[in-house]
């Protein structure tokens, strides 16, 4: 039986953008991701100021890592979880009321200088919590507990918010990049995760499409490595920050990354944007563990390029090429890409590189190639909004629910 929809139920673009979670937060990720860094330059520049006692380069880490990526991974796991145990999606008013949620901790964040302190910091750390109580019920009551395992890097990162908070007000001696070291070691968890599973899925699917083997290696032993270093790794950063331990587990998680992206057949989709850009994405991500690894250990590599390789390259690669897949796939459509998404894939790129570089450049080509990187980040979002806002407002053109 198809599962058809009526205009009424889901055809108006106020109601289709709350069918799935997808829809309003890769949108609201979008339109984030492209305000959060032009808002970061204009306060490089002091054409705006920081909110509160909030230092510039803090308030735009935390945008990234505690606003952009939470608002992706929500409509990920939303629209993923249903999936896996067949049951309705999360939609209309819980789903508008958890889309309320995090776009007040927006505004609790912006508005830091004019609110007490412990309110914005209650209201910005409720989304996550939020998403768990809407997320674990279904999960329990069908005994998925491989998934409900998901709950503890959710509160691990709910934790760490919590902790920036009280550092930028000066209630914890905890040094704001400390939070984002922790931050970014479980989003990089996640990736680890979900990439292990999507990642060889959809591409054996592609091979097998092809009429041919896909002859995908993906070995139970080197997950576990992948994982338990990388999750180890976490825990050592939550200790002590850039300790011998914690650098050699991240060296142990690159080298388990690099091993399991070697079985998943990469060279046989290079023709095809929307794996390459998830393959990339995870080699991003074992690259970055291994200068993490490398910064520790020795002052030739500045902790700040291994920082952004893993923010930039592995969350920023994986979660766009994961927005443009999911979108596709859910709202009905070929899994074929517009030329100016696989454009922006690449302006993406060149935002990467230019980051990289650039604590080597000599002082007067810094903020310049600062504010190139930015911007780029910035237009390869509005690209994704121009065509992906429409899909994402719109009810299925099939009139299936999703």
């Amino acid at each position: 039986m198809t599962d058809k929809i009526n205009p009424t139920e889901n055809g108006g673009s106020a109601i289709a953008i709350l069918a799935y979670g997808f829809r309003p937060f890769f949108f609201m990720a979008g339109v984030h991701g492209a305000a959060a860094l032009l808002l970061w330059l204009a306060i490089q520049v002091d054409a705006l100021s920081a909110p509160g006692h909030w230092s510039g380069a803090t308030w735009h880490g935390h945008e990234m890592l505690f606003g952009y990526a939470p608002a992706v991974l929500a409509g990920f796991l939303l629209t993923a979880v249903p999936n896996w145990i067949g049951v309705p999606p999360v939609r209309r008013t819980m789903l508008a009321a958890l889309v309320a949620l995090w776009l007040a901790g927006r505004a609790a964040v912006a508005l830091a200088g004019y609110l007490p302190e412990l309110l914005v910091t209650i209201v910005d750390a409720a989304f996550l919590p939020a998403l768990m109580l809407l997320l674990l019920p279904p999960l329990i009551a069908h005994r998925k507990w491989r998934n409900v395992i998901f709950v503890v890097p959710l509160s691990a990162l709910t934790l760490t918010n919590l902790a920036l908070h009280f550092s930028v007000a000066g209630e914890l001696d905890v040094l704001p990049r400390d939070a984002f070291i922790v931050a970014t070691g479980l989003f990089a968890l996640f990736i680890t995760v979900m990439g292990g599973r999507i990642i060889p899925s959809f591409t054996a699917n592609v091979l097998r499409g092809r009429g041919g083997d896909a002859g995908m290696r993906n070995y139970a032993p080197l997950n576990f490595l992948a994982i338990g270093s990388l999750a180890a790794m976490i825990v050592a950063d939550a200790v002590a920050p850039l300790s011998l331990t914690g650098a050699a587990l991240a060296l142990l998680a690159a080298a388990a990354g690099v091993a399991r992206l070697s079985g998943w057949r990469w060279r046989r989709i290079l023709d095809d944007p929307l794996l390459w850009i998830l393959h990339l994405g995870y080699l991003a991500l074992a690259t970055g563990l291994a200068m993490k690894g490398v910064a520790a250990l020795t002052d030739a590599l500045p902790l700040d390029i291994a920082l952004h390789m893993l923010t930039i390259g592995a969350i920023g690669l994986m979660t766009f090429g994961v927005m443009t897949r999911v979108i596709l796939g859910h709202t009905g459509r070929d899994l074929k890409l517009r030329p100016s998404i696989v454009t922006a894939y690449f302006i993406l790129i060149a935002a990467l590189i230019l980051r990289l570089i650039a604590p080597f450049l000599p002082e007067r080509l810094y903020n310049g190639d600062l504010h190139l990187s930015g911007g780029l980040w910035s237009a390869a979002f509005v690209i994704f909004l121009i065509v992906y806002a429409p899909m994402l407002w719109r009810a299925r053109p099939d009139g299936k629910r999703g």
